[in-house]
C-alpha cells in the first residue's frame, strides 16, 4: 500500500512540474499564456545558439498581434486582454523543428519553415527593415528596422 501511495505521489509531482513549464526529457516546455509585456523564451534547435528571450511589450509598436500569431485570424490586443480570444499557440508549437522534419510547415512556394527559417524571416528581416515575406494571413507591420541583427544580441550562447 505504501508503495502505491509513493508511486501516485511521485507521478503527481512529475505532472505538476511538467505543467509548470519545466522541460521534461523529449518534450517542449509549454509556457502558460503570456500577456503582452511578459517575457517568454523562444527555444532553439541550433547547435551553437540557445534560446531567445522575447518581450511582447517591446514589439507592440512594430506590428499587430497577428503578424507573429498568424494562425489566430483577427486576434487583437483588446480581445486578448479582455479574455475574449482563443488559446494562442506558441511559435514553437509549429516551428520548433529541425530542417527536414516531415511535420515542418511549408510556405506556399514550398520553403520549409523550420524554426530558424521561420523566426529569422519574421524577426531578423523586420529588425533589418527588410521584410520581403510575411506569414500567410499575417497582420500589418507598423514599423520595422530598429531591432538587433547580431545573433548574440538575442540568443544565449550554448556551452560547447
Amino acid at each position: 500500500m505504501k508503495f502505491k501511495v509513493l508511486v501516485l505521489a511521485l507521478f503527481s509531482v512529475i505532472c505538476l512540474i511538467g505543467l509548470n513549464g519545466v522541460i521534461l526529457p523529449g518534450t517542449i516546455a509549454m509556457q502558460a499564456q503570456k500577456m503582452p509585456g511578459d517575457d517568454l523564451v523562444i527555444p532553439s534547435v541550433d547547435e551553437k545558439w540557445g534560446p531567445t528571450k522575447f518581450t511582447h511589450n517591446k514589439h507592440l509598436a512594430y506590428s499587430d498581434c497577428t503578424y507573429c500569431h498568424h494562425t489566430n485570424k483577427g486576434l487583437t490586443l483588446e480581445q486578448f486582454n479582455g479574455g475574449k480570444s482563443e488559446r494562442i499557440p506558441l511559435c514553437a508549437e509549429c516551428h520548433f523543428r529541425k530542417e527536414g522534419e516531415p511535420k515542418t510547415p511549408k510556405a506556399a512556394d514550398g520553403l520549409e519553415l523550420w524554426s530558424k527559417e521561420a523566426y529569422h524571416l519574421n524577426c531578423i528581416d523586420c529588425h533589418k527593415g527588410e521584410v520581403t515575406r510575411k506569414p500567410k494571413e499575417a497582420g500589418a507591420i507598423k514599423k520595422q528596422g530598429e531591432g538587433p541583427t547580431k545573433c548574440a544580441a538575442c540568443h544565449e550562447v550554448k556551452e560547447q
